[in-house]
């Protein structure tokens, strides 16, 4: 019988109630120590804290060649570029391991890839805009060849505007232009004394961009799978004839090796939004076919 539910006599002693197995109530995960409550530990549910610092180690996403119609996207605003009077008519080459390569403390250096080609780029927009020049540009990443990684940028520039342009571009990278250069590349008018930098005029003027928009699209695949077989990519106006195009095979078919953006972009190309609106426009105005 219950012992609580008996009746207590005058006179009688009541025996304490017998209590059954202790409760133990387990401590806070976050409180508890590695040897308690193993089996009550769940895995957090919430998401990691943003490391802010740049050199965390975390890999942004990767890419191995230019998307399926990039090149086409390049010519058509080369075209659009062209039409408005402003063709692209001046390639600029950044090679970044031979930049560094003196250990200067250079400004671009403790930037980030991606960040360095946005800062680079809005310094020539400003200078564009002061001597009022559209800034009309498409840049590429590769890390092909010997040279590792590089920045290729097309451009309109006036030709009034060139020895200003090729003193900037020795200011930004605080390495002067070389004097005496026994080799020179297609079209050179400029390059840097060690030759992180180099600046190439379009050799094909008539064609007015068209050949500097192909050549930045040549990270393009010439071939892609379909059903696990290889296929011409229809979609690369500019190729070589083993893949279907009219052009000697190598220029624009080699692959351009991997390139590292951030967390949320590639970063492997640009055109400018300048460019891509001009684009638009000219293609909303086009007569139909």
């Amino acid at each position: 019988m219950n012992i609580l539910k008996q009746k207590c006599q005058p006179g009688s002693r009541v025996a304490a109630p017998v209590l059954g197995p202790l409760l133990v109530v387990p401590a806070h995960p976050a409180t508890a120590t590695p040897s308690e409550n193993a089996d009550l530990r769940r895995t957090p549910i919430y998401k990691a804290r943003a490391v802010l610092s740049p050199y965390d180690g975390i890999t942004g996403k990767v890419s191995d060649a230019l998307p399926i119609g990039t090149q086409a996207k390049f010519i058509a605003a080369a075209q659009a570029a062209a039409q408005n009077g402003t063709a692209l008519n001046l390639l600029l080459t950044l090679r970044w391991s031979s930049l560094f390569c003196a250990g200067d403390a250079l400004w671009m250096r403790c930037l980030p890839i991606p960040e360095r080609i946005d800062a680079l780029h809005e310094r020539l927009r400003k200078w564009l805009d002061y001597r009022r020049v559209l800034p009309l540009y498409i840049w590429v990443r590769e890390a092909a060849g010997p040279e590792h990684e590089h920045l290729h940028t097309a451009l309109h520039l006036p030709e009034r505007h060139r020895t200003d342009f090729i003193r900037y571009i020795a200011h930004l990278t605080e390495e002067p232009s070389g004097r005496h250069c026994r080799t020179k590349s297609e079209g050179e008018i400029a390059r840097g004394e060690l030759g992180s930098w180099h600046i190439a005029c379009d050799t094909q003027p008539q064609r007015k961009g068209f050949c500097l928009a192909a050549y930045l699209g040549k990270g393009e695949p010439s071939q892609v799978l379909f059903r696990g077989k290889p296929r011409n990519n229809a979609k690369k106006p500019v190729r070589g004839q083993s893949f279907g195009g009219r052009e000697p095979d190598g220029k624009y078919d080699a692959a351009q090796g991997t390139i590292t953006g951030t967390l949320h972009r590639v970063k492997r190309f640009h055109i400018a939004k300048t460019l891509t609106a001009l684009a638009l426009v000219h293609k909303a105005i086009a007569p139909n076919p």
